[in-house]
This record gives structure tokens, C-alpha cells and sequence, in this order.
């Protein structure tokens, strides 16, 4: 009879095993009634883990082993299972070792058993007690040493008990029996380079070439090397050699490009990225990962774009209609400033493939960025058609609706998402129902909430409507009192009425104490300051907000106005 195993989740993601029934060597229980108990639980949980049913397999495992603790198959079992309940008891260091403990008989007196040895010494690895680990795989292999398979795996265990020697003499038992594998030397040179062997490594690498003369990987890996070790003449030569080898190779190219990086040749390293790009050995996924790397690294260096332009036109001519290439391509000139071109190149992937959500929401982020709102709002309506718009794609839809020239359009759709949220929220709203809404939602719905009533605050405000922009403000705080743009908007638009300057101060006061460095709100205390004629103080801020304005990159008029107004108040009131 075979091992059975199961993959379950638990906190090791390692497979529960049943041994073998029948490998048991003679033992002592209290009576033959209870051994064969102990088998019947045994069988029952075999039975229930083979249908899925864990829980009530590790109960019956459980009672096999307090039945006949000498039972070694239940022993294992059991403890094994112990380990993948997620129960703060079972998971102390204490417990954990236990039931590693009721593993171990088993395990020692079934060398053989590859799959237990493994799971066992891969827990034992978890723990820290990695010398076990090695007792458990020298053992097995000593009794089987045709199973290479096991000498890797004990050259990392002694690898975590910094046993480099040992570790490589595992590695060269593998070889003696399987002959030399540039996985093999790689794990080989990486234990070396730890211990600063660098001429073991040299001679391990130049080994693998002379095993392998017409492998091209051989000579990456070997360029590699060099490159860690700082040889940059002998990185180029490994790398044309395997490029002699191996002329159209993909990796090969991808090495070479990566040394003219090094080297900050750009000239030979957009030609290395083009005949990657045109090499048949990378799939497309590959290919996007290879230029998105680069075109990132060209954008974050503020290079020349004419070059990932360029670079980039090889790709669209080979999948000319792929959505993910298309998506690229969108990216690609948001990154650039061009949301226009990115808007359209993602429309033409969502045409090929209109429920693909992350490209709506692309589409509504670069409309709303050319503040386009109309589009904005149109193509919201049109993804509704293929998909059922998440919380993020609903918020740009807000935003773009509360931005709108046609405030009453604005208004209906605000209006349509706070009743879609709860019904409770719709046009008949009542200060009853909407404390009952606040009362019975997450806080994520107490944000969304608050930000649809502060938006409807500031189109009553456009509209010059002030009670009533002053009166969705207070709810939107009734939700949420400390939602930062509400506060400060409300703040604002008091101070530019002259109404109640104190409340609007601890308002604004009180948006600069939850979001720190903002323009906006430094401004907008600045400018309730100078309103109540703390003129100094408002300077000091005005000037501040000026400051991170620039850093950012904001370039807002307003600011500058109200620096003049508030400048100009100072030098006044220090003549009189």
C-alpha cells in the first residue's frame, strides 16, 4: 500500500501525509482491545481526510494516538495535523515541538518513507532546529542512496547552519551520480561567494563551461560571475562567447543589455533591447516585463523618450491587436504627460475586451486627469453596460459629476450613489434615517458617505446656493467629522462668506492636524487667519503653503493672490 497524502492550507503550506499501515514494528499498548481501537480510529480518519472532511479526520487521528500512543502511523499523523491547527495552544514553540516529537518515531524507524523524511525535516527547518532536518536526510540517504533527489535539499539544510563544506560535499555527491547542472553550480558558486571563495567559484563556473562547451547559459552564468566579482572585461568576453554560440538567443541578449547598462553605453543597449524584443524565445508576456522594465528605468532617469518611443514601436508592430500591449502603450504616454494618447489606447484594449475593469478605471483616471468630465461621466455609463462598477471606479464617477458645468447633472448623480448605497439615503432622506445609516455601516461606507454629501456641499456652493452647501456639509461630517476635505471646504467657503470666522478656524485647524503638508488647507488657514486679522501668523502660513505649492509642482494662483492680500495686510498694520 502507497503513502496517501493531502495538500491542505495551514501555517507551513507543507502536505499531510498518512504512512503507511503495516511498517510498524512490534510494540506495547495497554491491551490488544486497544490497539485495534487505535487502528479502527486510524482507518476512520484515513477514510475522512481521502473526502476532505480535516476536521473530523484529525479527530479521529487524535483519538487513534490517545488510544495507543505507541501506534508510530497514528503518532505521525496526528502530530502532523497539529501543527496546521490554527489554534494559539497548539502553535506555541512548546506544543509545536511536541508534535514534531510524535513525528519523529515514525520517521526514524521508516527511513525510507522519502515523502515523510521531507515533510518532517522541512518542518524541522521552520523551527530553527535544522540540525534534526540533517540527521533525518543523512539518514535516508544513507540507507537509499540512489535517491539524489534528497542531496540538495541537505545541502540547504547545512547551508542554514552555516555548514558551507559540508553543503558542497553534498552538492558533489549529487554530480558524482547525475553529472554537472548549471543549477547545481549555481547553488555551488553562491555557497562559495558566501564563504569568499571567489577562485572555488572561478573553477566551478570554467568546470561547467567544460562540461557543457555549446551551452549558452553556461557562459551567462559565468559572465555573472565575473560581474559580481567586478571583472567587467571578462563579463563581456563570457557574454559574446555565448552570443557566438547562441546568436539569436533571447537571455543572451538580455545580458549583454544589462552590461551596456553598467556601462552607460545607451547606444548598445537599445540595440541588445531591440533584438530581445525581436527574439522568438520570449512570449509576449515575457517581452512586456523586459521593455517595462526598461521604459520605466528610462522615465525614472528622465531620459531621452525617443528612444523607449522607438523601442516601443517594435512591440506594437508584432501584436498590433493585443489588449495587453495596448495597455502598455496607455501607460506609457501617461507616464509621458500624454493622457489624450493614453485615453485612446486604452480604449481601442477595452474594445477587445469590455469587461476588463482595470482598463475602464484607467480610462476614467486619464479623463478625469484631462479633466474631462463629461467623458468622464459618459464612460462610467458605458462601463456600467459591461460590468458592476467597484467603490473606485463609483468615486472617480463622483468626482467627475461634482465637477460638472451642469450642476443639476451633477446633483442627480450624487443623489442616484448615495440612495444606490442605502435606500435610506434617497431623495426623502430624514435626519432619523440617515443616523440609522450611520449606525448600521462600515467605516469604509461612513467615508464613501461623507464624500458623496461634501460633493453635493461644494455644487450647492458653484450654484451660490450657501444654506444648502452649508447644510450637506454638516452631514457630510455627521457621517465622518473628520473627513479633511470637508472641513476644509466648508472652512473655506465660510471664511469667503465672513460667517462664523471662529468655527471655520477650528475646522480648517483641524484639517491641517489630519493631513500634514497639504497646500490647500495651509492656504486656506492662511486666508481664515488674515479674515480675522491675525495677520503675522497668516503670512507664516501663506508662505509655507507657497513652499510645498512649489515642491509639488502647483503652480495656483490663488495662493499667490492671497500671499499679496495678506503681505500687503501686514505692511499696513506695522505703519500704523
Amino acid at each position: 500500500m502507497k503513502n496517501k497524502g493531502i495538500l491542505i492550507a495551514g501555517i507551513f503550506l507543507a502536505a499531510v501525509c498518512v504512512p503507511n499501515i503495516g511498517m510498524q514494528p512490534p510494540v506495547s499498548a495497554s491491551t490488544q482491545a486497544d490497539r485495534g481501537k487505535a487502528r479502527y480510529y486510524f482507518t476512520q480518519g484515513s477514510v475522512e481526510m481521502a473526502s476532505q472532511n480535516m476536521a473530523e479526520a484529525y479527530e479521529y487521528f487524535k483519538k487513534a494516538y490517545e488510544t495507543d500512543s505507541a501506534f508510530m502511523d497514528a503518532a505521525f499523523t496526528y502530530g502532523n495535523q497539529r501543527l496546521f491547527v490554527r489554534n494559539d495552544t497548539l502553535q506555541t514553540d512548546r506544543e509545536i515541538l511536541r508534535s514534531l516529537k510524535m513525528m519523529q518515531g515514525y520517521v526514524d524507524s521508516n527511513p525510507r518513507d522519502l515523502y515523510a523524511a521531507q515533510m518532517y525535516g522541512y518542518v524541522t527547518t521552520v523551527l530553527d532546529t535544522i540540525e534534526e532536518a540533517v540527521r533525518v536526510y543523512e539518514n535516508s540517504y544513507g540507507i537509499m542512496p540512489a535517491e539524489t533527489q534528497l542531496l540538495p535539499i541537505l545541502a540547504d539544510a547545512y547551508m542554514r547552519i552555516m555548514k558551507g563544506k559540508e553543503a558542497i560535499e553534498s552538492l558533489e555527491r549529487y554530480e558524482k551520480i547525475e553529472g554537472k547542472n548549471k543549477d547545481v553550480s549555481l547553488k555551488k558558486i553562491t555557497i562559495m561567494m558566501a564563504m569568499k571563495d571567489t577562485i572555488g567559484s572561478v573553477q566551478e563556473v570554467n568546470s561547467l563551461v567544460a562540461s557543457n562547451p555549446r551551452d549558452p547559459y553556461a557562459r551567462i552564468l559565468k559572465g555573472n560571475l565575473y560581474e559580481v566579482i567586478g571583472d567587467m572585461d571578462s563579463v563581456l568576453t563570457a557574454y559574446k562567447e555565448a552570443e557566438k554560440l547562441a546568436p539569436d538567443n533571447g537571455a543572451v541578449k538580455m545580458s549583454l543589455a544589462q552590461y551596456y547598462r553598467e556601462m552607460g553605453d545607451s547606444v548598445m543597449l537599445d540595440n541588445m533591447m531591440y533584438e530581445a524584443l525581436l527574439s522568438e524565445e520570449f512570449e509576449l508576456e515575457d517581452k512586456l516585463g523586459i521593455l517595462g522594465d526598461y521604459l520605466q528605468k528610462l522615465l525614472d532617469a528622465k531620459g531621452d523618450k525617443t528612444r523607449g518611443d522607438h523601442l516601443f514601436s517594435v512591440l506594437q508592430e508584432q501584436y498590433p491587436h493585443e489588449p495587453e500591449v495596448l495597455e502598455m502603450s496607455a501607460r506609457y504616454a501617461g507616464a509621458k504627460g500624454d493622457f489624450a494618447g493614453a485615453a485612446e489606447a486604452i480604449e481601442y484594449a477595452i474594445d477587445m475586451d469590455p469587461t476588463n475593469e482595470r482598463f475602464w478605471m484607467m480610462l476614467l483616471s486619464y479623463d478625469l486627469t484631462e479633466r474631462n468630465y463629461e467623458k468622464t461621466v459618459a464612460d462610467y455609463k458605458n462601463a456600467k453596460d459591461h460590468l458592476v462598477p467597484p467603490m473606485q471606479m463609483k468615486n472617480l464617477y463622483a468626482a467627475a459629476a461634482s465637477m460638472l458645468e451642469d450642476t443639476q447633472e451633477g446633483e442627480n448623480i450624487i443623489r442616484e450613489l448615495l440612495s444606490d448605497t442605502d435606500t435610506r439615503l434617497g431623495p426623502y432622506s430624514t435626519p432619523e434615517s440617515r443616523d440609522s445609516v450611520r449606525r448600521s455601516i462600515s467605516y469604509e461606507g461612513l467615508e464613501w458617505v461623507s464624500s458623496l454629501y461634501c460633493m453635493l456641499g461644494d455644487i450647492y456652493y458653484k450654484r451660490g446656493d450657501l444654506e444648502k452647501g452649508f447644510d450637506e456639509y454638516e452631514i457630510s461630517l455627521f457621517f465622518l467629522p473628520d473627513n479633511a476635505l470637508t472641513l476644509n471646504n466648508y472652512a473655506y467657503f465660510l471664511s469667503e462668506a465672513d460667517r462664523d470666522l471662529e468655527k471655520a478656524q477650528k475646522m480648517s485647524r483641524r484639517s491641517l492636524d489630519l493631513v500634514e503638508n497639504n497646500a490647500t488647507y495651509l492656504d486656506t488657514y492662511a486666508w481664515i487667519l488674515y479674515k480675522m486679522g491675525e495677520y503675522r501668523e497668516a503670512l507664516d502660513y501663506i508662505k509655507l503653503a507657497l513652499e510645498i505649492a512649489e515642491e509639488q509642482g502647483d503652480d495656483n494662483e490663488e495662493y499667490k493672490l492671497h500671499y499679496e492680500a495678506i503681505e500687503k495686510a501686514v505692511k499696513e498694520s506695522e505703519k500704523e
